[in-house]
């Protein structure tokens, strides 16, 4: 009797700050790159990994919303490494996340998923204008004092 029982897995999900994921690390900040490496084993035919980070404790956004531009989807041929990276943009808000890698099979049915949770350190909203002008104010202010030093020497 031939049995058809798939064992096809996601054996594991890494999360990390390096490409290589050899900084293993579930805490970020704006500006760093959140790298993941899904490996799918026990696989024969083709799968996709389907990743996207999600909202769980995030002032502005409800739990389990999906983060813009978050979601990407890789196809392979069968088992192996599907790596994903996802820049986060300066100007995220700060809270906990959670990364989704959900292993789909050839008719598009989920077949397997691992998470990890995450903790991005936002980064303060950028300077306004204003405090560019007071900048500007300080250098007026140097030169005004400069001019009175001049008009000193010359009584």
């Amino acid at each position: 009797m031939a049995c058809n029982m798939s064992t096809a897995n996601m054996s594991s999900l890494k999360v990390s700050k390096d490409k290589d994921g050899k900084q293993e690390s579930t805490s970020f900040k704006s500006g760093d790159t959140i790298y993941a490496n899904a490996t799918i084993s026990n696989s024969i035919s083709k799968v996709q990994v389907k990743f996207r980070l999600n909202a769980e404790d995030v002032a502005g956004m409800a739990k389990g919303e999906t983060v813009k531009g978050s979601e990407v989807t890789i196809d392979l041929p069968s088992s192996g490494n599907a790596i994903y990276s996802l820049p986060i943009p300066v100007g995220v808000k700060s809270g906990k996340f959670t990364l989704v890698a959900d292993m789909m099979n050839d008719a598009g049915e989920k077949k397997d998923g691992k998470s990890a949770t995450l903790t991005i350190e936002g980064s303060a909203a950028a300077p306004a204008a204003p405090a560019a002008k007071d900048d500007n104010a300080n250098k007026s202010d140097k030169k005004d004092a400069t001019k009175d030093e001049d008009k000193d020497e010359d009584n």
